[in-house]
């Protein structure tokens, strides 16, 4: 992909304000036309700098219980079990990360029974986990989808 100019960027900073925004929306905010930001929009997306999704709150589901599990596993299994981890519907992100552990995986259960369970009958049939620190949420201070581009 060619390098993004400051249209670009603007286009993606109103997407990330209101990513119900249409074409025509964004153009009259921008001062250009529609076609421009269609063009500029499909080409950003078929390039892979951004997608359209939708953003469900897990709590409003009755997914009370967002564990945040720190994994080590035996050293060479570490795509093995990550490709393993990430199988699961209740997972929702699966990180290979340096320092103390090798991934830190963040899930979403009902409530801590749910939780239990997975850690305990789950998580302990791979023969190359060795250690498991299981935290749970208490409070979000700040969840976001993207990055932001600008400091408003």
């Amino acid at each position: 992909m060619e390098k993004l100019d400051s249209l670009d960027f603007k286009i993606l900073d109103l997407y990330q304000k209101n990513g119900k925004f249409t074409y025509s929306q964004i153009a009259r905010q921008l001062h250009v036309s529609e076609g421009t930001i269609r063009q500029r929009s499909k080409r950003m997306v078929n390039s892979g700098v951004f997608d359209f999704i939708i953003k469900i709150d897990p709590t409003k589901l009755g997914l009370s219980v967002k564990a945040i599990i720190g994994i080590n596993v035996k050293v060479g299994k570490q795509d093995e079990v990550g490709k393993w981890l990430a199988s699961f519907k209740e997972i929702i992100c699966v990180d290979s990360v340096s320092g103390y552990h090798h991934f830190i995986v963040q899930a979403y259960f009902n409530d801590n029974e749910r939780l239990i369970k997975f850690v305990n009958e789950t998580l302990t049939q791979s023969p190359f986990i060795q250690q498991l620190d299981v935290s749970i949420q208490l409070k979000a201070y700040k969840n976001v989808l993207g990055y932001s581009l600008t400091d408003k």
